[in-house]
């Protein structure tokens, strides 16, 4: 007997205007049986050659997912191999288990709306579907010079909603994965890639070249200084074989102007609608700079007819993410004004001070029921006193895409704190307290809403409750107490180890006459500053730090320890 695994939202009950229960938006899922993909025998066969259809997903049905509300849905962004080919159909893997119902509706569009986002709808048709197997819908419609999405939408609620498969990998390049809610579209990123796939009829060129996907060991969150491998896959979408030695280019580019590349050449000669795979060595080792890094992957094949589809990009966000939320419990959306904030103890997560902070994000759920006026806002973050002002952001642009991508903003430079706690907020433009934010069902007792000095801890009907804040924190941040040296005047500053020039890190070690604030910053031969290194209140008189280098470009810099008394500055001399 098949097991019906259903997670689902206990009614709740309605708050205050500014809060309200997420479950009539909200998507779930269920398991599958026997998740093996077949191809439904009550659907009409097109031609599936292998070289003509275009997918992300490894061809494995997984868990099925479906929204409790109809109208919502989930889509895949596919690259055209042409400036004008035909979509004869669409793969859908639909799961074994589902709520109810055998409707779907299918629907496309063209990447012709704001920032290549679903504009122009090209088809929309609703199709009788098959559980437990791959779907092909026929579709017949002219893709010119244009990308194009393919959408799944719900017809009705979850008691007639057949459920889309999610396989278990994620291999989908950036911006590749979406979602429908309210009538609005986002970007969605599960842990996997949806079940669509495009089947085309087209001329191929002569040569064409493609990179499609990267592998299912990459992840969009991982730590900094770790090996991180990169592996993507290229596919030739021309009619004549590619031959050995085709370069296949990597670029990364990250926080304070980092690069990194590589190329890696082709083995084997590749026939028309063949793969091969690309496993870039040595494997890279992501800096010790928490921050966001872009991964670009491209092919240049000689005669390359349509570089269109040669690249693929990566976005990955490295750093240790610190949270109180279960996103697993999301609960209620909740516009409190004029801000939202939690509060971070650094000694919850187990980290010990001083305590580095690089990184805040947050996550925010658009209902059409309560719209957003305004999705502008700032990140915040305060002192152990929920006061004192130590970071303000631009005005950002809410993300209305849960369970899609957090917003994200990097520091300007690391908030060092050598003890207490510190609040990370959300300041809305708007006076009515939009974007809205996303809370759970957890414990509580870390979030607030109010202002500065007027803070009150967020307490939602059901009890408990904690925001979608995270911040990006690294514990025992790079500094080690020493034996102080008696009979200094001025503040000092050394570089300890040599040669310098340096080529990974530099070890610092500086002592000053008496317990005085003091920061250490790093800056550019020019004078621009460049990061903050490390900041203190009335800590101790003798410091060592280790800094990272293989994030910044060769060439000169200037460390300064700098006081209220004094300062003290060294030149360090970076050589690639």
């Amino acid at each position: 007997m098949r097991k019906l695994v259903i997670l689902c939202l206990a009614v709740g009950l309605a708050l205050a205007s500014s809060e309200q229960w997420i479950g009539r938006s909200q998507d779930s899922y269920c398991t599958n049986s026997d998740p093996r993909p077949l191809v439904s025998q009550f659907t009409p066969m097109l031609f599936i050659d292998a070289a003509d259809t275009l997918k992300y997903d490894d061809g494995l049905g997984g868990p099925g997912w479906y929204y409790y509300q109809g109208g919502n849905g989930w889509g895949v962004k596919f690259i055209s191999p042409s400036d004008n080919v035909t979509l004869a159909g669409a793969r859908m893997y639909i799961g074994s288990n589902t709520p109810g119902g055998t409707q779907a509706l299918v629907q496309v569009f063209a990447d012709d709306g704001i920032n290549g986002s679903p504009g122009t709808q090209l088809f929309s048709d609703t199709a009788t579907v098959t559980m437990g197997q791959w779907n092909l819908i026929p579709i017949s419609v002219p893709i010119v010079a244009s990308n194009f999405y393919i959408f799944y939408v719900q017809v009705g609620d979850s008691s007639f909603a057949p459920t889309l498969g999610l396989d278990a990998a994620e291999n989908a390049p950036a911006h590749s994965q979406w979602q429908i809610t309210s009538g609005s579209f986002s970007e969605n990123r599960k842990v996997g890639d949806w079940a669509i796939q495009a089947v085309l009829d087209w001329t191929p060129q002569d040569t064409n070249a493609a990179a499609t996907s990267f592998s299912s060991s990459m992840t969009t969150d991982t730590l900094p200084n770790i090996n991180f491998p990169i592996r993507a896959y290229v596919k030739n979408m021309g009619s004549d074989t590619l031959p050995v030695g085709m370069p296949v280019r990597l670029r990364i580019t990250g926080p304070s102007s980092y690069e990194y590349q590589d190329t890696v050449m082709t083995t084997s000669a590749l026939a028309h609608g063949k793969t091969s795979v690309i496993n870039f060595t040595p494997v890279w080792h992501i800096p010790n700079v928490p921050g966001a890094y872009s991964i670009k992957v491209w092919t240049e094949a000689a005669g390359e007819m349509w570089p269109a589809d040669d690249t693929i990009s990566w976005d990955l966000s490295c750093a240790k993410w610190i949270e109180y939320f279960s996103e697993a419990n999301l609960h209620w959306l909740a516009w409190h004004s004029p801000m939202r904030a939690a509060q971070f103890d650094p000694a919850d997560f187990s980290l010990t001070y001083p305590v580095g902070i690089s990184r805040v994000r947050a996550d925010f759920v658009w209902d059409s029921r309560y719209p957003w006026p305004d999705s502008s806002f700032q990140f915040l973050v305060y002192g152990d006193d929920g006061q004192t002002l130590l970071f303000e952001s631009e005005t950002l642009e809410a993300n209305p895409g849960y369970p899609g991508p957090f917003t994200a903003c990097d520091l300007d430079s690391t908030l060092i704190f050598p003890s207490g706690t510190f609040y990370v907020a959300i300041a809305p433009v708007s006076t009515s307290g939009h974007p809205t934010s996303c809370g759970d069902t957890s414990a509580g007792g870390h979030s607030y809403y109010g202002q500065p000095g007027n803070w009150t801890l967020y307490t939602p009907p059901a009890g408990g409750g904690e925001y979608f804040i995270s911040a990006a924190a690294q514990g025992n941040y790079g500094v080690e107490e020493e034996g102080f040296e008696p009979g200094i005047r001025n503040p000092s500053l050394q570089i300890t180890n040599y040669p310098n020039p340096v080529t990974d890190q530099v070890t610092l070690k500086w002592q000053v006459p008496v317990r005085m604030p003091l920061s250490v910053n790093l800056y550019d031969a020019t004078g621009r500053l460049m990061r903050t290194l490390y900041t203190a209140n009335d800590k101790a008189r003798v410091g060592t730090l280790t800094m990272d280098t293989r994030s910044l470009s060769a060439g000169i810099y200037l460390v300064r320890l700098e006081t209220a008394n004094g300062s003290a500055t060294r030149k360090v001399v970076i050589d690639r």
